[in-house]
């Protein structure tokens, strides 16, 4: 659970999250990734800048974007309070963070949560891999609290799987 003081600005960064998405969206997904978002301080963790959202990930959650940004649109107006005392916002922020991870492939954590910093996540499943499989690749840099997960039932000879590949992975706290 989040403090209550940095409520409002977790707010302000998943909402306009979710509005550039569906802006994204309905510009047919075409748009580049977006410009470094103005983080909360709040913010657990070091995001993999730009924001890229995945176009499978983003075209298969966007109804659940769009019931989202309803359902956030009293807080947004100022029409409801943005208060920790409301169990149905908690609820609709801790949905938007779910659709928000899977579109982006990063964890977003605020201060005083119990979990995982934020940082890019992957997590692939596959019954045989033949080839090449690289769970998180960067030509320079991996900062930050990144996490692969690659899951295989079986791995053929010859065949290579990377959990990440970069010319520098610096981890942090």
């Amino acid at each position: 659970m989040v403090a209550s003081s940095a409520l409002p600005a977790i707010f302000t960064f998943f909402f306009q999250r979710v509005e550039s998405l569906l802006s994204r969206s309905r510009a047919g997904g075409t748009s580049s990734p977006e410009a470094p978002p103005e983080s909360p301080p709040q913010l657990v963790g070091t995001l993999q800048l730009p924001l890229d959202a995945d176009p499978g990930r983003l075209s298969s959650s966007t109804t659940a974007l769009e019931a989202l940004a309803l359902s956030l649109a009293l807080y947004e107006r100022g029409s409801a309070p943005i208060t920790s005392s409301d169990p149905l916002l908690l609820q609709t922020l801790g949905r938007v963070r779910e659709v928000l991870e899977n579109v982006y492939g990063q964890r977003f954590t605020f201060e005083g949560e119990q979990r995982a910093a934020s940082g890019p996540v992957t997590e692939h499943r596959y019954d045989r891999v033949s080839g090449e499989v690289v769970g998180l690749e960067a030509q320079e840099t991996i900062r930050g609290q990144a996490t692969s997960v690659i899951h295989a039932k079986s791995v053929e000879r010859g065949a290579k799987v990377v959990g990440m590949k970069a010319r520098n992975i610096e981890a942090s706290d």
